[in-house]
């Protein structure tokens, strides 16, 4: 078992450790908002604020998940777990770049759908990308071929693997919840002019709420998966 113990690898390391704590965290900081804004107590302004603020947090696992992958690699390689080739680990960099572009600019952008169509396209088709490229190397990997033999590092994949299904899952399932709470801010529901908005749109965000939560746990169990795999199998 190798022994790492260059700065660089180090410092990668910690890295990798916050960008698993950005990624949990903030899930459960937008996760325990929303049930704030779906309350009907609640004011417009206040909902408003609440949204803007899922917004922000948001955006951190958004753009953990890719770093995290192509730190992963660069650990994997640099503490000798795994024979990469340097275009393997630039490539995969530059797929992590790509992605995290990408995110910046959908959250800039989130109040234009106009301008954000090409670009949720564009995330859609790195996450299949980064998919089949984890699946592949983890099959590979169990089969004894390819840079990733070791057992933790296959389990790392396994998980990445499911963590971005899971992804597709909760995005199609959270879908009704944003155009529901925009509806209640912009006073464009049935229940426009009421205080708290328009119950209706609150009723459907609640049972967004309901039916994503069991996936958001799963979600949540995969990066701990991956996590003790990391730290007790390259450990």
């Amino acid at each position: 078992m190798p022994e790492p113990d260059t700065i660089s690898y180090a410092v990668l390391l910690l890295f990798h450790v916050l960008l698993f704590v950005y990624w949990l965290g903030a899930d459960l900081a937008v996760l325990y908002s929303a049930h704030f804004a779906a309350d009907p107590a609640r004011s417009v302004e206040t909902r408003a604020t609440i949204s803007d603020i899922m917004a922000f947090i948001d955006m951190f696992p958004r753009l953990s998940v890719p770093l995290i992958g192509a730190v992963g690699v660069q650990l994997a390689a640099l503490g000798g777990y795994a024979t990469l080739p340097a275009a393997a680990v630039i490539g995969t960099w530059t797929l992590a770049f790509l992605w995290v572009m990408n995110g910046l600019y959908l959250y800039r952008n989130r109040r234009a759908p106009t301008l954000i169509t090409g670009a949720r396209r564009f995330d859609l088709l790195l996450r299949c990308v980064v998919l089949v490229l984890a699946l592949s190397a983890a099959i590979a990997g169990s089969a004894g071929i390819g840079p990733f033999t070791s057992g933790f590092l296959v389990v790392k994949l396994l998980a990445f693997a499911a963590a971005i299904v899971l992804s597709f899952v909760l995005r199609r399932l959270f879908a009704p919840f944003r155009p529901a709470l925009n509806r209640i801010i912009d006073g464009a529901g049935a229940g426009a002019g009421a205080g708290a908005g328009d119950d209706d749109d609150a009723r459907i965000m609640q049972r967004t709420l309901a039916r994503s939560r069991p996936v958001v746990f799963c979600l949540w169990g995969t990066a701990v998966v991956a996590a003790a795999a990391g730290l007790w199998g390259a450990g």
